[in-house]
Parts: structure tokens; sequence; C-alpha cells
């Protein structure tokens, strides 16, 4: 990653960090997927909690729900821009590796 230019690779990368820590800390329930919503033309970068299709007698339904709700972490604002988007998934998953040291290190 160019420090002066995120591509969607990046953001895609970085939002598999921030799942995967969600999903150590076990904050991700069963059935469910984080979604990025890229921004741009005036619209913001967000993230959002939605369950996963599944078929189901031969039709495809939402068993958890299809709409977007907040993620785990609360906020589903990420930026106006990819940079911004980048930076602040990186923060939060920084955190959230931060407290899963500290539960480690506790013995939780």
């Amino acid at each position: 990653m160019s420090s002066d230019r995120i591509t969607n690779e990046d953001l895609d990368n970085m939002l598999s960090h921030y799942v995967n820590a969600c999903i150590d800390l076990g904050m991700l329930p069963d059935g469910y997927r984080v979604v990025l919503s890229h921004g741009g033309s005036g619209r913001a970068f967000r993230i959002n909690l939605t369950g996963y299709p599944a078929k189901v007698d031969g039709v495809w339904t939402y068993p958890n729900g299809s709409g977007e709700s907040l993620p785990p972490t609360g906020d589903d604002y990420l930026g106006m821009t990819k940079k911004a988007a980048y930076h602040t998934l990186n923060q939060i998953t920084r955190t959230l590796w931060s407290v899963q040291r500290h539960l480690e290190k506790a013995g939780n």
C-alpha cells in the first residue's frame, strides 16, 4: 500500500483484518457478515452488519435479516474518502487487537 493512494484492494484487506479481529473477540454473531459500502460523489464510506443469504427449499432467503444495522464496534461511518476509511478501519482494528492482547494476558 502506498501512503499516498489507497486502492479498493487495500480497503478490502483492511476490512478483512477488522472482521477477523471481531471474530476473534466473539463480536460477530453467527450467520452475519460485515459489508463495506463504498463512498464517493458525496456519499460516505460505511460498514454495516447484515445476514448471509441462504438457499432454503430452492429459494434464496436471509434467515438473519437482509437489512443493514450497526457493525459490532458501533458507529458505521468510516469517512468520506478511501484514505479516511482505511485509516479509520485500521485504527479500530488496532484497538481490537490491543483488547485481545489484554484479554490474553489477563487469562480470559
